[in-house]
């Protein structure tokens, strides 16, 4: 899980970094995908684990590769344009929440309990606080409210995508879901982002394209592999802990190697959204975990 982890908070980390060499999002991803496609080949070929050729899977791995994967992903990065990383990973921590919610409608067995309202309304606080309070705060804030929509629409994407992943797991082994839902992702994006924005590639200095690899492999394909590995050695509670440090690692990360810095409010709403993620998470009843963690 510690792989997980890092892995995931670093690819929030290296992904602002990038945006600031000058990369836009519509070319950053698409990269992303063909550097984590290409590792998990590998991890294909070396170990057999991940391969599969169920029809159930495919058909699976093809809905979760766009909801759950090219969608909350391209969102997710366009907030990373516009607010830093002390902003944007701490708003993207709400994903657990957005999750529980669209789990009420497309997960069998896993209805919102009232006993979630509070830890719901006090990330909702929270949230309040780290953009009305924090959002001025901070440096490197570009367009403060856009950046705040673009992760609205992520995390809910992603909320879905969550809920989705869980569902599917339950119908199918949750290793199959994963070289589906990669090659789903990268072939749409590859196809259809160069046709309705520029891709270029052709001023990408030789220390960007090894920070891309590095997201497309460290910040991608490592954690997802390292959490599905992690899912059939460790009890649930266990693996929740990642989505609650992923934000806070990214934050530490953020301010070590991208000289972020933190103001009270900012402090004070990651406090109240992490607290509420908690708080509802455990007042929810899940049925067995399937294992898939959503995309980050």
């Amino acid at each position: 899980m510690i792989a997980a982890t890092l892995g995931w908070a670093s690819s929030a980390v290296i992904t602002r970094a990038v945006i600031l060499d000058g990369v836009d999002t519509f070319t950053l991803v698409p990269l992303r995908m063909s550097f984590a496609l290409g590792s998990l080949l590998l991890v294909v070929v070396v170990s057999r684990r991940f391969w599969t050729s169920s029809p159930a899977a495919w058909g699976r791995g093809l809905v979760l590769g766009v909801v759950a994967m090219a969608l909350p992903m391209i969102f997710l990065t366009l907030v990373l344009e516009d607010l830093p990383v002390s902003l944007g990973s701490l708003l993207i921590a709400l994903i657990p929440i957005a999750t529980i919610a669209a789990a009420h409608f497309l997960v069998e067995g896993e209805r919102f309990s009232p006993k979630s309202l509070p830890g719901l309304l006090l990330a909702l606080a929270g949230t309040a606080v780290l953009v009305g309070l924090g959002g001025e705060s901070v440096a490197g804030v570009n367009h403060l409210w856009r950046g705040v929509g673009f992760s609205i629409v992520g995390v809910a994407l992603a909320g879905i995508g969550g809920a989705l992943s869980r569902r599917f797991a339950l119908e199918v082994p949750p290793e199959d879901l994963v070289l589906p839902q990669f090659t789903v992702n990268t072939i749409l994006l590859l196809a259809v982002v160069p046709l309705i924005a520029d891709v270029g590639v052709t001023g990408i200095s030789v220390e960007t394209w090894v920070l891309i690899a590095a997201i497309g492999v460290i910040g991608t394909t490592v954690p997802f592999a390292s959490f599905l590995i992690a899912a059939g050695i460790n009890p649930a509670y266990r693996l929740g802990l990642t989505g609650y440090t992923v934000p806070l690692v990214a934050v530490a990360l953020a301010m070590i190697f991208l000289g972020e810095r933190l103001t009270l409010p900012v402090v004070a709403g990651a406090a109240l959204i992490i607290a509420g993620v908690i708080i509802a998470e455990r007042a929810t009843d899940h049925v067995p975990s399937p294992g898939v963690f959503e995309s980050r």
